[in-house]
Parts: structure tokens; sequence; C-alpha cells
């Protein structure tokens, strides 16, 4: 991870708060090695979109439970993600058949793609599934399984069973993290998984993933390279330049 990367940092600030309720300057500063200054920039930021309230040496959530997470995820580097939204959506035309897994990005996708007529969604997320309800020529696919409120999608044996009886022309996927040399990754195993398994049910796979993911790792592997046909995403910082993916990725810079 870039912990030089304001966006990117306070991402994981607000996932620690996620878990633990409360964050301290001192214990961030040392896990990022950056300064205590940075630190409460960083807090500045956040309080002012209401993510946080400033407490005496550190933190603490101003709401709770997925609400926080959710709209905290989906408001860090909005503008990105609709952008990569925009282009994701030129690839499908009417009659495409399509996974699309749960997060902000593809969220944003779903926005676009539900103003396209006679597709087929599948999706293991009742949100992505929830976008698509006024357009009636969809055929939409929710895919059941173990439900994880906290993150509204369902993930498991069951989901991933389900997934394994469709055959989609495209997976569009959502990353934590890409890496030119170690491929598509997230932070969550669950996720990490159900995203393996709609790559591998597919004719082509799309990554979607805002430039503060890019050139980074995270836990679980979701993919080679090999497996991909796009990323799509963006360059804020202007580094992609300087990355060499291999040749068989189309890499799409949004924006």
């Amino acid at each position: 991870m870039d912990h030089s990367n304001g966006a990117e940092r306070r991402n994981v600030i607000l996932e620690k708060l996620r878990e633990t309720g409360q964050v301290f300057v001192n214990d961030l500063a040392e896990y990022f090695n950056v300064s205590q200054e940075t630190i409460r920039r960083d807090f500045n930021k956040l309080e002012e979109l209401r993510f946080i309230k400033k407490v005496h040496g550190g933190a603490v959530s101003a709401q709770f439970g997925f609400e926080l997470e959710f709209n905290a995820r989906a408001r860090l580097a909005e503008d990105e993600k609709k952008s990569i939204a925009a282009r994701a959506a030129e690839l499908v035309k009417p009659g495409d058949s399509l996974f699309i897994d749960f997060g902000t990005t593809t969220m944003e996708l779903a926005r676009k793609l539900s103003e396209i007529n006679d597709l087929t969604v599948i999706t293991n997320s009742p949100v992505i599934a929830n976008l698509f309800h006024d357009n009636g020529s969809i055929e939409l696919i929710l895919i059941g399984g173990q439900f994880g409120a906290s993150r509204m999608e369902c993930v498991g044996a069951i989901a991933l069973q389900s997934i394994s009886a469709f055959y989609a022309d495209y997976a569009f996927i959502g990353a934590g993290a890409v890496s030119p040399d170690a491929g598509v990754m997230d932070q969550n195993l669950d996720e990490a998984a159900i995203a393996r398994q709609m790559i591998k049910h597919s004719h082509k796979a799309v990554v979607l993933a805002d430039g503060h993911k890019v050139n980074n790792r995270a836990t679980a592997v979701v993919a080679d390279w090999k497996e991909i046909a796009w990323l799509i995403t963006t360059d804020p910082d202007h580094k992609l330049k300087q990355l060499t993916f291999p040749k068989n990725v189309n890499v799409i810079v949004a924006g």
C-alpha cells in the first residue's frame, strides 16, 4: 500500500474505525509511518465529510454499521468511480449477459447499465439487483448464499455453487488492489472467492479499480492477469506510464 496516498490512507482509517470504533493519532502515525500532523489532516478531511468525530487524541465513528462503511467508501474517489463505470458500460450492448460483484464502483456501473435494455444480469448483491428493478426488459438473477448484512452480499459455498450454474459474456469485478506482477487482489477472502468464480464462468473479465488501488497489494488473490481482458482505472497520480501490465490486458484510463 502507498501510505503517502491520502485517499488510500483515509480508506484504511475508516476500515479500522469500522473494526474498533475508535482510532488514535499516535497509533496511526506509527502504522502508516507518517507524521501525526498528516493524520490530523486526514481526520479534518474525514470530519468535513461527516464520517468521523474527532476526540482528544483520536477519532470515533460519526455513524455506525454498514451505512458508515459503504457510504465512506462510495464517496472517496467518487468522481473516479463514476468515470470508470461510464467507460465500462461502453463495452456492453443489448443482449449481453453479465456477472456483477458487489462494490462501490460496480454499483456505479449498475446505475449506468440499468439504462441498457435486454441484458441478463447475475449478481450476488441485492443492492446491485435493486438498481435494475425499473427496467423490465432486463432478466435479473440474484445469487443466494450466506448473507453478510454488513456488506449486503451473498457469499459462501451456496453462492459459489449457484454461480457455477451460469456462464456470462462478461464478469465485472471490483478490486481491492491491483499489481502489474501480482495480479488482481482483494482484502476479503469471501469476496475474492466470489470474484474468482465469476471470472471462471465468464467469457471476458473486466476489472474496475480506481487509481488509488493500482500498484498495491491485498491479502487474497482474485486472478492472474492472463484471466483478465480489461483493466479500467484512473491515473490521478500519473503513475501508470511507469507500470507495465501484460500485453493481453487492455488498460483503459477513464476520466
